[in-house]
C-alpha cells in the first residue's frame, strides 16, 4: 500500500510529474486550488457574470459544473447549463439523462438543444452515408448551437470542460493539419464581437485522469464510455501517441502547454492583426467569410 507524501494516509494518486503520492483529502485540495487558481490566472471570471456551461453529461463536464458550483459560494456569479443532445443511438441518452440529474442535484437551470428539433436530423441521420467527417460536422455544429443559446440566454461566458489533454492534442493536431495559427483562439477570441459569447476552459491545467480520479474521491456519477465516432478521428491517434510520450517523459502535457502559452502570449503581442470579421449571409452568423461553417454544413445535411 502506499502511503500520502504529505500525510501518510492511503494514497489513491501518484501525480508522476511531480513525483509525489497524495490521498482522498490531500488531492481533492490539490484539485481544487488548481482549478480556482486558473480561474484568477486567465481571469475567467468575474463577479456578477453570468456563465453557460456546455454540460455533455462526461466527466469534464460533469466535474466542471460541481467545481463552478463550489465557486459561487466565495464568488457570486449566475450559473447555467447546456446540453446538447445530438442524437446518437446509445450514447448520448446515458450521458444526457447524467446531466440532468447532475444539474438537478445542484440546482441548476439547465437547457436541452437537439440537432433534431434545431436541425431536423440527428447526428446519426447526418453522417448515415458517409462518417469520414464525423467530428468535424459535430463539432461545427455543437459549437454553432451552444454558442446561439448561450447567447438566447444572456450569457457573458461559455465555460467547457476542455482538460489539459484536450488543448496539448489540439495545439499538436493544428500543427499537424498545418493550422498552427487556430490554436491562437483556444484561450479567448482575437476578435471581439457581441455575437460570440467567449468560451472558458478552467480545467486547462488538469490532467484527464486527474478529472476521472476527482469524480470517484468526490462522488460524482459520471460516465466513461467515449463517443462511437470519435475512434477513427485523428485526435484518437495523437492522444495515444500523446499518452506513451508522457509515460516515458512524465510532464510532457504540460511543457506542450507552457509553450503554447508562450507562443501564444508573444502573437497576442505582435502587430499582426486578423482580418475583420464579416456576417454570413445566410444566417446573420459572424464569420471569417461570405458564409459561416455551420450553415455550408447544415446545407448539405
Amino acid at each position: 500500500m502506499m502511503r500520502c507524501s504529505k500525510c501518510g494516509e492511503e494514497s489513491i494518486i501518484f501525480l508522476h510529474y511531480v513525483r509525489k503520492h497524495l490521498c482522498a483529502r490531500h488531492f481533492i485540495g490539490m484539485f481544487e486550488k488548481r482549478f480556482r487558481s486558473t480561474v484568477r490566472e486567465f481571469g475567467m471570471l468575474k463577479k456578477g457574470d453570468r456563465v453557460a456551461l456546455g454540460l455533455s453529461g462526461g466527466k469534464d463536464s460533469t466535474v466542471l459544473l460541481h467545481c463552478l458550483h463550489d465557486l459561487q459560494k466565495d464568488l457570486p456569479f449566475e450559473l447555467v447549463a447546456i446540453t446538447i443532445d445530438e442524437g446518437i443511438a446509445g450514447y448520448r441518452a446515458a450521458t444526457r439523462k447524467i446531466a440532468e440529474k447532475e444539474a438537478d442535484r445542484l440546482g441548476i437551470e439547465h437547457h436541452v438543444v437537439s440537432f433534431k428539433k434545431d436541425l431536423g436530423k440527428t447526428l446519426d441521420i447526418i453522417l448515415k452515408t458517409d462518417q469520414s467527417r464525423a467530428c468535424s460536422y459535430c463539432g461545427v455544429l455543437r459549437r454553432g448551437l451552444l454558442n446561439r443559446k448561450a447567447r438566447e440566454l444572456g450569457a457573458d461566458k461559455l465555460a467547457i470542460g476542455h482538460n489539459l489533454d484536450d488543448i496539448a492534442q489540439t495545439v499538436l493536431m493544428n500543427i499537424i493539419r498545418g493550422e498552427p495559427s487556430r490554436s491562437r483562439r483556444l484561450l479567448e477570441p482575437l476578435i471581439t464581437n457581441e455575437a460570440f459569447i467567449p468560451r472558458i476552459r478552467p480545467l486547462l491545467r488538469t490532467p484527464e485522469k486527474e478529472v476521472a480520479i476527482f469524480a470517484m474521491a468526490r462522488d460524482i456519477k459520471i460516465d466513461h464510455r467515449e463517443c462511437p465516432y470519435a475512434e477513427s478521428a485523428l485526435r484518437q491517434d495523437v492522444r495515444r501517441h500523446l499518452n506513451e510520450l508522457e509515460e516515458v517523459h512524465p510532464g510532457t502535457k504540460f511543457k506542450i502547454l507552457s509553450s503554447f502559452l508562450k507562443m501564444e502570449n508573444q502573437s497576442r503581442n505582435s502587430k499582426t492583426q486578423d482580418a475583420e470579421l464579416e456576417t454570413c449571409f445566410s444566417c446573420g452568423e459572424p464569420c471569417s467569410g461570405k458564409r459561416c461553417k455551420f450553415c455550408e454544413m447544415t446545407s448539405c445535411i
